[in-house]
């Protein structure tokens, strides 16, 4: 099925949905698919609005392994596959570019069998020759994920068995927008409820959406960049122009729109959507205020210093992160009452 990652920058005092920069990182994902060997996924990327910059590589990565207590005891990453270091952008004057790349991923690399996340990364850097300019978030490295449910099956040792008798594994689906500044790990759009892979119709009920910030693990306090919006919607077009090429967005049916996080069930009335292919569009915003200053150091990742530390008014903005999927309607006709 589609699923797709997304992240987005606004600069402070823009308009989220006519003037963010855009990356997107989606493909035909065998969620909840048994896996075995290679396999091949064919990966689209994205750019909007987003000339001084260009996707680095695109890179699948093996989970992370934890013990009989659910502690993970290694935080490396491991690549599967990868495109390899690649320098695709989109150039002026055009506002939107995509493309596709191919990439075998090895899943036989997974020391252990078992339902397990399937995470894929994409990094991007500035272009060759692109200015940065923090004042509008151009130089830093934005780096949208996307981790998805899966079986790993290739003879090897099943994954460690948890001490709770009726534990059951709980993979949820996650975009996450991650960076080399202050919203690092901030922000992700999680449906912990399992992604419809059959029809639905009537009411249809997505449980536990989730919007994260870092209260949720009391890390930072007072939190800098908390999620300040919550967003979902039904077959959006946020890349659309008009006929004299301004932004003309289609915000779709929009479904739940609140200024907090949420983790809470949400109810959609399928019928007032079209039969056939539709997406859903889920998206955590995170605002940090001009003139905020930073601390100096990141509490959770030792070593790791702010770009803006050293009691620099930090110039503020909006980063988005966006979780997408497509899920397919089948109501019956309406009965005729003439």
């Amino acid at each position: 099925m589609w699923i797709e990652a997304q992240l987005w920058w606004t600069d402070a005092g823009h308009d989220i949905h006519t003037e963010s920069r855009h990356f997107h990182l989606g493909a035909c994902m065998p969620y909840n698919q048994t896996l075995k060997g290679v396999v091949t996924i064919d990966v689209l990327f994205q750019l909007h609005q987003n000339n001084e910059y260009v996707l680095r590589e695109i890179y699948f990565l093996a989970p992370l392994p934890y013990n009989a207590s659910g502690i993970i005891t290694d935080t490396t990453n491991h690549k599967i596959g990868s495109t390899g270091n690649v320098s695709w952008g989109c150039p002026a004057p055009n506002s939107t570019c995509m493309q596709v790349f191919r990439i075998q991923v090895n899943t036989s690399l997974v020391p252990y069998d078992c339902v397990a996340p399937l995470r894929v990364r994409a990094e991007s850097v500035l272009a060759e020759g692109a200015v940065a300019n923090l004042s509008r978030g151009v130089g830093y490295v934005y780096a949208p994920e996307l981790s998805f449910k899966v079986r790993f099956n290739n003879g090897n040792p099943a994954c460690p068995a948890r001490y709770e008798p009726d534990y059951v594994p709980e993979v949820p689906t996650i975009s996450a927008g991650f960076n080399d500044f202050p919203w690092s790990y901030t922000r992700m759009s999680i449906v912990r409820d399992a992604l419809p892979t059959s029809n639905v119709s009537g009411t249809w009920t997505i449980r536990q959406l989730q919007s994260f910030d870092q209260r949720i693990y009391n890390r930072v306090s007072p939190v800098l960049t908390p999620v300040t919006r919550s967003f979902v919607t039904c077959n959006p077009r946020f890349h659309l122009r008009d006929a004299s090429g301004n932004p003309a967005p289609i915000l779709g049916s929009i479904q739940l729109d609140v200024p907090d996080m949420i983790y809470q069930n949400l109810q959609i009335d399928t019928t007032k959507l079209p039969n056939g292919r539709n997406t859903l569009f889920f998206r955590s915003d995170s605002f940090l205020a001009p003139g905020t200053i930073l601390p100096d150091t990141i509490p959770w990742l030792s070593g790791v210093r702010h770009a803006f530390s050293g009691g620099v008014p930090h110039p503020g903005g909006t980063s988005s992160a966006v979780l997408v999927f497509s899920f397919v309607v089948n109501n019956p006709p309406p009965v005729s009452t003439s």
